[in-house]
């Protein structure tokens, strides 16, 4: 009880000489949480009394007012400027040494000092924040919206701010605990805040920087980004920031924050403890941590410098120069820091030369890729399964399902819930024949050592790009990517994995879609879209015959064909989505238009159920359009015959005669982004639309034009000159 009363005194005592802290925190709160709240309150009961708002008006106002309380940036600013302030005017004896004898000669003992001092910092923010904020709801309360509005809202964010205001006050103190002058401990406040995360984002810009075949999946990215937001305090409070505006923040987050404060409390009073008194003055207050900070600093600065010089020139020599000039400068630094001294810039040269010798020898290392990274592929005998994603083909397919959403009137709609497209074709696709994918591995890896020795970094340019997941018997999973010329090796390799059912189950989600789960059906042709009248037994039936069909396509017919329509299979989530929307009111485009997938001319058994459905297949002609509209645009001079005449214009074809004549070459744009692998020659110079007699009505409404393409391929030389196309026909 003695010891209690003992510790109350003290806090008592040092809030004496801590008036203008007190002050200053006083009037944070006041001007940033009650004025703020009274002004806006004040604002909105003004706008009450003359009764000429709107309902919008009224919820924004209603919005203002509860941020102030709420997600209040101002609010966390002033708090981080506190938790450095109250850590500094707490423990800035320790960096004086008169002050440190005069409160080291007290008949007091250190822990209680200590202890007196620190919950001061922590507990006298806390009670001035509670009654300002308290203060605030009470003005917002004031003006009738009712607390149902406020809710929990106040005192989350209350619970939340206090806990990291915790944490970043105590990173703060120990900073005071391991150095001797102010402007050190505000560097090093600095430090334990920054450098976690820029570690992080180092190890990643250095494995993009040499790693030539790394790939990372979208869960792999999120554990880098969880591990720059638990490796500062500072980054740890935006997570949870952000976590609590999208109202993902759980107690589970909050109470590791109290523990990690907790532990770095305890490690502030050992440091106290172990801190001598005549630590006062120096850099550092402990001799042992000047070595390791030093070159945990220095070393990735001298990376960040190697890389950033390799970059300017691309040649070792300068790579090497980064890496020295790096290591050098930081090392300098760091001892003028120390010993307060320009003399001793070269005080510890070995740990100069050492720092320098190993951010050469990790410049070298990923430069000759000492770690065999990029020059490894698994043995075929310890892979269970392989996944290939080819290149940006196929963008068209739709991955995910409907998601429901609460709108601003507290309706429940739908929205598309999109599902990363190589993470699912990773995750369902399980290609059993391994020889093309190791034989693509082989080339990816013959291709890497020539560009290193080459040292070209246009690498993508006129290539396909490959990622490969190699499943190992052990149950991990291997990613790497590699751009490959597309030569005779390589598209013999991808026309085999494409061939295999398992790609396309990996990559077609409608090949996992049982007939149970089938609701309707609609196709699609020109955009003109047709709902089949089937029974469930056809739907069924129509649904295996397209899978089919879609397993059996080869690369061979696709880059032969171009579709003829589309067709969607909806599921019974799929069509409740659009109902709903429907019911409230709200558009249906984003997800009525999903999921279809593209019928070919050799899908002949598919095309016969659809016309037995009523629906009549048939190609572009004539009687169907109006005008073919040709926007020309200038394509430089090194064109035989100038056509700068027609720069800029707009050519409607109409006569029968014209569009005879331009009707072959007509290549419907929504056909060929269903089809990457299906080669034309495209006039280089024109934009095209096509306008139909009679409009086309989907999902999106109703339209009479849409994006042609011109194919030279399907054109004579004469129509060519005479229309006057720029481009080269592919083959003759």
């Amino acid at each position: 009880m003695t010891s209690r009363s003992l510790c109350f005194k003290l806090m008592r005592e040092d809030l004496k000489r801590r008036v203008w802290t007190i002050a200053l925190t006083i009037l944070s709160f006041l001007f940033t949480l009650l004025v703020p709240a009274a002004l806006k309150s004040g604002s909105y009961l003004d706008e009450m009394a003359h009764g000429n708002l709107e309902a919008y008006q009224k919820i924004r106002l209603m919005e203002r007012m509860t941020e102030v309380v709420g997600m209040n940036g101002v609010v966390v600013t002033m708090l981080l400027v506190l938790s450095v302030v109250w850590a500094l005017s707490g423990f800035r004896y320790l960096h004086n040494s008169r002050q440190v004898d005069f409160y080291h000669s007290i008949p007091v003992k250190r822990h209680q000092l200590f202890l007196a001092q620190y919950f001061n910092g922590l507990l006298v923010p806390a009670v001035f924040y509670l009654i300002a904020q308290g203060a605030s709801v009470a003005l917002i309360l004031r003006t009738g919206i009712g607390a149902e509005i406020l809710g929990s809202t106040p005192w989350r964010m209350f619970l939340v701010n206090m806990v990291y205001y915790g944490l970043m006050y105590t990173t703060t103190v120990i900073a005071m605990m391991m150095t001797g002058n102010l402007v050190v401990a505000l560097l090093g406040t600095s430090v334990f805040c920054g450098y976690g995360p820029a570690v992080i984002m180092l190890i990643i810009g250095y494995q993009e920087e040499w790693f030539h075949t790394i790939y990372r999946t979208e869960e792999q990215g999120r554990a880098f980004l969880r591990a720059i937001n638990y490796s500062s305090p500072f980054a740890n409070y935006m997570l949870a920031l952000g976590d609590f505006s999208s109202n993902t923040l759980g107690a589970r987050q909050i109470l590791g924050a109290v523990a990690a404060t907790t532990a770095l409390g305890v490690l502030a009073y050992g440091l106290y403890q172990l801190r001598p008194s005549e630590a006062a003055g120096r850099a550092m207050a402990f001799k042992r941590t000047r070595t390791p900070i030093k070159l945990l600093i220095a070393l990735p600065v001298a990376v960040v410098f190697s890389i950033f010089f390799y970059e300017l020139r691309s040649t070792l020599a300068w790579g090497i120069f980064g890496a020295v000039c790096g290591s050098v400068l930081t090392c300098c630094l760091m001892e003028i820091i120390y010993h307060f001294d320009f003399r001793k810039l070269f005080a510890n040269w070995i740990h100069m030369a050492g720092c320098c010798l190993a951010s050469v020898l990790l410049l070298l290392a990923g430069m000759y890729d000492w770690y065999g990274y990029d020059s490894y592929i698994p043995k075929a005998t310890d892979v269970k399964s392989a996944a290939v994603v080819i290149g940006y083909t196929d963008s068209w397919i739709t991955y995910g399902k409907p998601e429901t959403y609460i709108d601003s009137q507290g309706m429940e709609n739908y929205k598309w819930g999109y599902e990363g497209v190589w993470d699912y074709q990773f995750k369902h696709m399980e290609l059993t024949d391994l020889y093309p994918v190791m034989e693509l591995a082989k080339k990816g890896v013959e291709e890497d050592q020539a560009r290193r020795a080459e040292k070209d970094f246009r690498w993508g340019y006129g290539r396909e790009r490959y990622i490969i997941g190699f499943r190992l018997n052990n149950g991990k999973t291997i990613y790497r990517q590699y751009y490959l010329p597309l030569d005779e090796g390589t598209l013999e390799a991808r026309a085999m994995i494409h061939d295999s059912r398992e790609y396309k189950k990996g990559v077609y989600p409608l090949l996992e879609q049982m007939p149970a789960d089938t609701a309707s059906v609609y196709f699609q042709q020109y955009n003109q879209q047709y709902a089949l009248d089937l029974d469930q037994d056809e739907k069924t039936h129509l649904l295996a015959v397209y899978q089919k069909e879609l397993e059996e396509l080869t690369m061979a017919r696709r880059e032969e064909e171009l579709p003829v329509g589309s067709i969607q299979f909806r599921t019974a989530e799929h069509d409740h989505a659009i109902t709903q929307n429907q019911n409230n009111s709200n558009s249906t485009a984003d997800i009525e238009g999903r999921c279809y997938y593209p019928v070919y001319p050799s899908f002949t058994r598919t095309l016969e159920i659809i016309e037995k459905a009523g629906v009549s297949i048939k190609p572009l002609n004539s009687d169907d359009i109006v005008s073919i509209d040709v926007q020309y645009y200038w394509v430089g001079d090194d064109v035989e015959k100038s056509r700068e005449d027609k720069e800029g214009e707009l050519i409607s074809y109409r006569s029968a005669e014209e569009i005879e004549a331009l009707l072959p070459a007509l290549v419907y744009r929504d056909y060929l982004n269903f089809n990457e692998y299906y080669e034309i020659a495209p006039a280089g110079n024109v934009d095209v639309m096509v306008s139909f007699a009679v409009p086309r009505v989907n999902s999106y409404g109703s339209r009479s034009s849409f994006n042609f393409q011109i194919d030279l391929n399907r054109l004579s030389d004469e129509d060519i000159e005479r229309f006057e196309f720029y481009g080269e026909k592919s083959y003759d």
